[in-house]
């Protein structure tokens, strides 16, 4: 059970840890940790998936034909689906900044895997408890620094979370969750993906038997069961459907006929060397499809159960849900992203175009697909607004959702460009065209209204309005330099 530190609240002590690297404002005073909930503000409760494929969610139109997430599909059957719902990078580690933060990782230079989240921009869980929210997380905390360390601020309790069960490393090993394995394990932080026991709170914990998906789940559910008049957020990042996609409960393996693949023990050497063995089999067929699907089932299974538990508590008519999914499938895990082309790991649209849903009783019409464009960078300005938190919108690069979506007319709420750039990549979309460069390649302007699946070079029929999008990034750009600057400044 994830222990609540109430009795240090209620002393005073205990927030030093929770609020380090946070730049307060001059009006701020300690007292306000300890001001009564509003118990009428609503609770926000975020769900985030692991590389799960655009086609891989049926309550898409576009799914693929093998697929089934009943439980997944709820949400947006009592809320909205955004059929063009994006993330901010094609990888983990700078889309869950942006996310966090609802600000351009970009800002403070985070183009790729690792970059520090800045102590001048609050994440939506600091803004959030200084409003008198309890705040958990479980599961994947990857900002692409830290790993491993409580001392950090990419650490959840130091920006914003009272507590937290999970790894703050690129991925966890699904089972060997003990102190002994990991006492065996040559490396057992050898490599970005880890085994052994979890990060809890200020210290450890070992599981002698387990498997994440379910133990996030649990976890989660305790959480929501000790909330009892304040309004909380959660978080829960699931490290399903990350490689290594085979480590599956045997009962979905059966299920899905597959085919067993030994975990991982000691004997067989480095767990860096089995890691990278399964992360990028070759090739990737039928066979590590099934092994996905099995993956799914049991996410989707388990997604079913925090659900429910809201509904039990009698916490659902009170309770923002969002669910997504942190970039687009992996080429490597049987993943299916049609029929967009591209994956995670570049700018195409299967690498930023995600599962998007929301439901929000008595705000959000149920059963409603929103077509037009929306971004993770609008989770935070949304969930302020839900909060009935101000904040100064300047610094926020994303849009408040929640009038918008409340009515029946389903208009677009984005009017300026969006941009991403990873890597050599970038992109610009706005409206149906999208600009993109890939690396060494030349740049190519797409009208995806016409073609999702960016096959047609628009560039040389439409000159000008290449030129318009990409002087467009090149302000963007400028803008985020400057701000880079500024960080590194403070």
């Amino acid at each position: 059970m994830i222990e609540r530190r109430s009795f240090l609240k209620t002393m005073g002590f205990g927030f030093a840890g929770g609020l380090a690297g946070c730049i307060l404002p001059s009006r701020y005073s300690w007292a306000d940790e300890l001001k009564p909930a509003n118990s009428t503000k609503p609770n926000i409760l975020i769900i985030v998936t692991d590389d799960q494929g655009y086609a891989d969610m049926s309550a898409f139109s576009h799914h693929a034909p093998d697929i089934q997430t009943p439980n997944m599909d709820r949400i947006s059957q009592d809320g909205i689906l955004f059929s063009q719902g994006y993330v901010t990078a094609p990888v983990c580690s700078p889309s869950r900044a942006g996310w966090n933060t609802g600000c351009y990782q970009q800002r403070w230079g985070h183009l790729n895997w690792g970059a520090k989240l800045p102590p001048g921009r609050k994440t939506l869980a600091e803004h959030l408890r200084r409003a008198g929210y309890a705040t958990g997380k479980v599961g994947k905390s990857d900002f692409g620094v830290g790993y491993h360390s409580h001392d950090s601020r990419e650490y959840p309790l130091n920006h914003g979370f009272d507590e937290f069960l999970g790894f703050s490393s690129h991925a966890h090993d699904y089972f060997l969750l003990s102190e002994e394995i990991a006492k065996r394990t040559p490396d057992p932080h050898g490599h970005s993906a880890a085994l052994g026991p979890l990060m809890h709170n200020r210290s450890w914990k070992e599981y002698k038997e387990g498997y994440t998906t379910e133990i996030f789940t649990d976890e989660a559910i305790e959480f929501l069961k000790m909330q009892q008049g304040q309004p909380f957020f959660l978080n829960v990042s699931f490290n399903s459907l990350h490689h290594l996609i085979h480590e599956v409960p045997e009962k979905y393996l059966r299920k899905h006929g597959c085919d067993p693949i030994p975990n991982y023990d000691p004997s067989m050497g480095k767990y860096e060397d089995y890691y990278r063995e399964y992360a990028v089999p070759d090739p990737v067929d039928e066979k590590w499809r099934k092994l996905y699907l099995a993956n799914l089932e049991c996410l989707d299974d388990n997604i079913g159960r925090i659900l429910d538990a809201l509904d039990e508590l009698r916490l659902s008519e009170n309770t923002l849900v969002i669910f997504f999914s942190d970039n687009g499938g992996s080429p490597y895990t049987g993943a299916s992203n049609k029929p967009l082309s591209g994956s995670k790991y570049n700018l195409r649209e299967g690498g930023i175009r995600v599962p998007l849903s929301m439901r929000f009783p008595g705000r959000f019409n149920p059963g409603v697909t929103y077509p037009h464009i929306v971004s993770s960078l609008d989770i935070v300005p949304t969930c302020l607004a839900a909060a009935g938190i101000e904040t100064q919108e300047d610094r926020l690069d994303g849009l408040n959702l929640l009038n918008k979506m409340s009515g029946t007319e389903l208009i677009p709420v984005r009017s300026t460009p969006l941009f991403w750039r990873w890597k050599k990549q970038f992109a610009v979309r706005h409206g149906d065209w999208k600009l993109l460069k890939l690396d060494d390649a030349k740049t190519c302007l797409y009208n995806l209204n016409n073609d999702v699946a960016e096959q047609h070079d628009l560039s040389a029929r439409h000159p000008e309005k290449l030129k318009d999008l990409l002087d467009a990034y090149n302000s963007w750009q400028l803008e985020m330099e400057a701000s880079t600057n500024q960080h590194r400044e403070q």
